[in-house]
């Protein structure tokens, strides 16, 4: 149950989510070592940058910083990217401990403190949504924007696809893995692109689309399973603007609506020509709505 970019695939494939106890987002640790975690920046130096997070887990920042979208975005406020733990150029994990989201948010806070920024906008694309969420709702002081791509579910175990209603005949050819990574959607599936765009012409193919921890992935999307951010969302007073393709297969577009509905300050958008990358399939539109967003508050 991962939501991902080309690499991964979701456990709704391949058999039914296993039940996880939910538990209330919760701070576990103070200790952290997200200061030495690899960072991007593009663009010079802005009052409140922005913080883009990728989806996964077990993915680092390549693919998302890739896209064309960014370079015109950033002549106007700095844009950060960074590997999260155990992914691409940054340390790797020592322990189970250092693989959980309360430990991922640590790490970003962690990030934050290094690079001396009093308030990030964070922006978070799939699973990095979960991440953007879950630092926010823990350091609502930080953020001045919370922007949602594609995000997951608040409550992973719930997370709803859309592969199989959408795609049937693709999806019935990928056998079951009974395999912990496979449970956890933590597996490569070569059918993945022919899913997840809404116009296949819009693939940027030949870009390096960086690396992909198996084990990462697994011992996260583990632990995100006993998460539920809901009742935590619901009381966020941070200006939101959740944004979704309308023919996302890795991401319901009711799961935006449901985010939309539980933040008091949210705005959704749907994209209606795009899947799971609406910064690659509307790159216009998806830079317009943000750079309006970034430049005012949002009212419900």
């Amino acid at each position: 149950m991962t939501f991902c970019k080309p690499c991964c695939l979701a456990l709704a494939l391949c058999v039914a989510a296993p039940s996880w106890p939910a538990l209330a987002y919760e701070q576990a640790s103070t200790a952290s070592r997200g200061d030495s975690l690899y960072h991007l920046t593009m663009g010079a130096p802005s009052e409140v940058p922005l913080v883009a997070i990728n989806g996964g887990p077990g993915l680092d920042h390549t693919y998302l910083a890739n896209a064309p979208v960014w370079k015109d975005m950033s002549a106007r406020r700095q844009i950060i990217f960074y590997d999260q733990r155990g992914t691409g150029k940054s340390p790797p994990a020592t322990s189970q401990r250092d693989l959980t989201v309360d430990a991922t948010v640590r790490d970003l806070e962690a990030l934050r403190q290094k690079l001396k920024l009093d308030r990030i906008d964070l922006l978070g694309h799939s699973w990095g949504g979960i991440v953007s969420m879950a630092y926010a709702v823990r350091y609502p002081e930080h953020v001045g924007h919370l922007i949602l791509v594609g995000s997951g579910a608040p409550k992973p175990a719930e997370h709803e696809f859309l592969f199989d209603k959408l795609y049937p005949e693709i999806v019935a050819t990928i056998p079951a893995d009974p395999s912990p990574a496979g449970q956890m959607g933590c597996v490569a599936v070569d059918a993945y692109d022919r899913m997840s765009y809404y116009d296949q012409r819009n693939k940027v193919s030949g870009g390096d689309e960086g690396t992909f921890s198996q084990p990462v992935c697994t011992e996260v999307m583990l632990d995100a399973m006993k998460l539920d951010l809901y009742p935590a969302l619901a009381k966020l007073a941070v200006p939101t603007l959740v944004i979704n393709g309308r023919f996302d297969a890795n991401v319901s577009p009711t799961v935006a609506y449901k985010i939309s509905q539980t933040i008091p300050v949210a705005r959704l958008v749907y994209f209606e020509r795009s899947g799971h990358s609406p910064y690659v399939e509307e790159p216009e539109k998806f830079a317009l709505e943000i750079e309006r967003f970034l430049a005012s508050d949002v009212k419900k």
